[in-house]
């Protein structure tokens, strides 16, 4: 059991260092360009992001866990395909906050969300048949970067 959850803290490791990247980016670069963009009406304030990034890698965490657990004991070779097509989603996800915030690249950093998105479904898409729970998990990850995509292209059609 102990073995178990070596996975789970590995995967959290590695999905929070993405996210420590990607926040260690952002601080970095929001002022004063992000600060001088017009925003849309309904752009959530900036405090909100840290804690809404929070929750939703720790439940992309868990279900990619549950999906790599139940899966080792009867298809090793999805179970390391799965690990590896979600570690390739979470560069491609850390990989916008240097499009938009370093380069400042807001059509790109579309392009990348758009990516992302069917990385997401994709996911969502190996992860239904083994774990209805783990599929549950990313509906808010998959909204949320739904919601980001029409923040991204909002900032690119009004600067």
């Amino acid at each position: 059991m102990v073995k178990n959850y070596k996975s789970l803290i590995f995967i959290l490791l590695i999905t929070f260092l993405s996210s420590f990247i990607a926040g260690f980016i952002t601080q970095l670069n929001i002022d004063p360009w992000y600060q001088s963009l017009n925003k849309l009406s309904f752009s959530p304030p900036n405090w909100i992001f840290g804690p809404v990034w929070t929750v939703l890698y720790a439940f992309m965490s868990i279900a990619i866990w549950v999906v790599y657990e139940k899966s080792k004991k009867s298809d090793l070779i999805f179970s390391k395909k799965i690990l590896r097509y979600y570690f390739y989603h979470l560069a491609i996800n850390l990989s916008w906050s240097f499009i938009f915030f370093y380069f400042h690249l807001i059509f790109f950093a579309f392009i990348n969300i758009l990516v992302l998105i069917i990385t997401i479904i994709f996911l969502m898409y190996l992860y239904f048949p083994r774990s209805k729970i783990s599929f549950i998990l990313m509906v808010p990850y998959l909204l949320w970067i739904t919601f980001a995509a029409v923040l991204n292209l909002g900032l690119y059609l009004i600067n």
